[in-house]
C-alpha cells in the first residue's frame, strides 16, 4: 500500500500546479496516451483491489476447481500480448456467474460462472476475453483518464493521510463497475478470440460465451459489470466474432434442427448433437464440438487411438490427447451406462478420424476472398501455436509410446503415454 502513496504524492506537484492554472477546477483534456500509469503502478494498484476483492467474496479453495481455472487460464496467457506479467487466476466463492480483470494480470471467476460455463472451452473463452483487458491496459487508461475529476479527492485524502486507502478502494473499483468504452469491448473480444484459438481451444468458445451471457442477461437482467456489458450490443459482438470465424478455413458448420438438435458437418460427415445439458443447448454443444475438432485438424495426422474417455461417474468426456472435445451426461445415453455409452461415441469420432487421415472427408474450406482487415490481421494471429499441443510428427517413433493410449476410464494414464512420444520427439530433433 505504501508504494501507491509514493506514486500519488510523485504526482502531488503536477497536481498542484493543474488545480491553481485551472483556477481551482479540474477541467483538463484525456491524457491517457501520456502513460501516467507505470507497470509498476499498474500492479500495486491491481494488488490492492484485489485483496479488497479477496475480503469482500473469499475465495474458493477446492483445488479441483482453483487448479483447471489456473491451468486454463495460464495457458491463455502464455500467449498473450503480455506475457511479462504475473498473472493470477482465482475463484470467488459467489454464486453469481461473472469475472472481474484488475490491472496488473489479477483475474477472477465467480464461482457461479463455473456451473454455468461447464467446458474448457467456454472457461477459456472468459478468461481470454479479461486477459484481453489487462494486456490492452483498459481499467488502467480508464484510471488515467478518471484521475483528473478525482485529483482533488485524492490530495485531499495523501493530506488527511488516508491518500492510499482512497487509491486502493476507489480508483479501480470505480472504473472497473463503470464498465468499458464500446472499443474496449470489441478489443477484448477480438483477444479473447485469438488467445483462446491460440491455446488450443474451441474457435466457437467465444461464440458460446458470448451467447450465454446474452441469454442470461435477457432471463435475469444485466449486472452492467465485469462480463456483462451494455454496449456493444450482443448481437454485434457476436457479428464481430462471426466475421473472425469466417476466415478459418476449413471450420466445421453446426446446422440446427427444428426439434432443438444441432448437426456438426465436416465435409461429408456429420454427427447429431441430440439434447441440451443444463443451461447448454444442443447448438452450443455442438458449435464447441465442431471448434474441437478442427483444432484436432490443425495438430496434421490424426491417430485414432488418441480418442480416450474420462469416464467421471455421472458424466464422461471424451479428449483427443489433452483436447476436450464433448461431454456425455445422462441424457445423452438415454438410461445407458454414461461411460459405456461414450466409448461408443468416441469409436464415430476414431472412424472420422480414418476418414480424414485417408481423405475421405475433406474439410469445408472457405474459398471466398476478402480484403484483408483488423479482424483479417487478428485471425492470422490466432493461428494455433506450440501450446496447442500439436501432434508428434514422427509417427513411427511416437507409435512405440502410445499403443497403450487405447479407451480407458483414466485419461491420466493416456495423457502420460502422449507425453512421453512427444518428449521422445523433443530428444530426436
Amino acid at each position: 500500500m505504501r508504494g501507491i502513496g509514493t506514486w500519488l504524492r510523485k504526482i502531488l506537484p503536477l497536481a498542484l500546479c493543474l488545480l491553481l492554472f485551472c483556477g481551482g477546477t479540474v477541467a483538463m483534456p484525456v491524457v491517457a496516451e501520456a502513460g501516467l500509469i507505470g507497470q509498476e503502478e499498474e500492479i500495486r494498484l491491481g494488488k490492492a483491489a484485489a485483496e479488497q476483492i479477496e475480503a469482500r467474496y473469499g475465495l474458493v479453495r477446492d483445488p479441483s476447481v482453483t487448479d483447471r481455472v489456473e491451468r486454463i487460464g495460464q495457458s491463455l496467457a502464455a500467449v498473450s500480448g503480455r506475457k511479462d506479467l504475473k498473472y493470477t487466476f482465482k475463484v470467488l466463492n459467489t454464486e453469481d456467474v461473472n469475472a472481474l480483470a484488475c490491472p496488473g494480470g489479477y483475474i477472477f471467476v465467480f464461482k457461479g460462472l463455473l456451473d454455468y460455463m461447464p467446458s474448457d472451452a467456454e472457461l477459456a473463452g472468459v478468461l481470454g476475453h479479461e486477459i484481453g483487458h489487462v494486456v490492452h491496459r483498459h481499467t488502467v487508461k480508464q484510471i488515467e483518464q478518471n484521475m483528473w475529476t478525482g485529483l482533488a479527492a485524492m490530495i485531499a485524502g495523501i493530506a488527511s493521510g488516508r491518500g492510499d486507502m482512497i487509491a486502493a478502494a476507489s480508483v479501480v473499483s470505480d472504473a472497473l463497475m463503470a464498465g468499458y468504452s464500446r472499443a474496449d469491448e470489441s478489443e477484448a473480444d477480438r483477444s479473447g478470440f485469438q488467445y483462446t484459438v491460440k491455446a488450443g481451444y474451441s474457435p466457437y468458445a467465444m461464440v458460446v460465451t458470448l451467447g450465454k451471457l446474452h441469454d442470461m442477461a435477457e432471463e435475469y437482467g444485466n449486472p452492467g459489470y465485469g462480463l456483462f456489458s451494455t454496449h456493444p450490443e450482443p448481437e454485434e459482438r457476436l457479428k464481430k466474432i462471426g466475421r473472425l470465424m469466417d476466415r478459418l478455413k476449413g471450420l466445421p458448420t453446426v446446422e440446427t434442427g427444428e426439434d432443438g438438435s444441432a448437426t456438426v458437418v465436416d465435409g461429408t460427415w456429420r454427427y447429431t448433437v441430440k439434447e441440451p445439458a443444463g443451461e447448454t443447448s444442443a447448438t452450443y454443444r455442438a458449435d464447441l464440438l465442431a471448434g474441437s475438432l478442427y483444432m484436432v485438424r490443425q495438430r496434421g495426422k490424426i491417430y485414432p487411438e488418441r480418442f480416450i474417455v474420462y469416464d467421471r461417474g455421472d458424466e464422461a468426456v471424451i479428449y483427443y490427447d489433452d483436447l476436450e472435445l464433448l461431454i456425455i451426461y445422462p441424457r445423452d445415453a438415454g438410461g445407458r451406462q454414461v461411460g459405456r455409452y461414450a466409448n461408443g461415441q468416441a469409436a464415430i469420432f476414431r472412424k472420422w478420424a480414418e476418414g480424414v487421415n485417408a481423405g475421405e472427408i475433406p474439410s469445408v474450406a472457405k474459398t471466398v476472398k476478402k480484403p484483408e482487415t483488423e479482424d483479417a490481421a487478428a485471425v492470422k494471429s490466432a493461428k494455433p501455436g506450440k501450446n496447442a499441443g500439436k501432434a508428434v510428427s514422427k509417427a513411427e517413433e511416437a507409435k512405440k509410446d502410445v499403443k497403450a493410449a487405447k479407451v480407458t476410464k483414466n485419461a491420466d494414464v493416456a495423457e502420460k503415454s502422449v507425453s512421453a512420444a512427444r518428449d521422445r520427439e523433443e530428444k530426436g530433433r
